[in-house]
């Protein structure tokens, strides 16, 4: 079952207010969003316990990737108390990805 929680623009600063978040940033018609989403998916389920997990859509909501400075689809982004830690522009490995989250929630952790 997936807990990953679609995000609009007025949800967002509340999603990743508290704790640790993991964000990803995509559109409807990009291809390789498309196909991050397993990849994202996949993630998720190896690090619920340490973060929530939330995607937005760049288009529905530009205010949001403009604010964080995302510039490319799909990007991931690390939250920790409403503070951005770092963001992965492109498509990449569930390891890789998990790899780069869980150094930047070691930090804060």
């Amino acid at each position: 079952m997936s807990r990953i929680v679609e995000l609009s623009a007025p949800q967002f600063a509340r999603f990743v207010a508290k704790g640790s978040s993991v964000v990803l940033f995509s559109a409807s018609w990009c291809k390789p969003c498309q196909e991050m989403k397993p990849v994202f998916h996949a993630l998720e389920e190896k690090l619920h316990a340490l973060a929530v997990f939330g995607k937005i859509d760049v288009a529905m909501s530009p205010t949001i990737s403009q604010m964080y400075g995302i510039r490319a689809v799909p990007s991931l982004a690390v939250f920790h108390e409403g503070r951005l830690l770092r963001v992965m522009p492109g498509s990449r490995s569930v390891a890789a990805l998990k790899k780069a989250v869980l150094a930047e929630l070691e930090v804060t952790v």
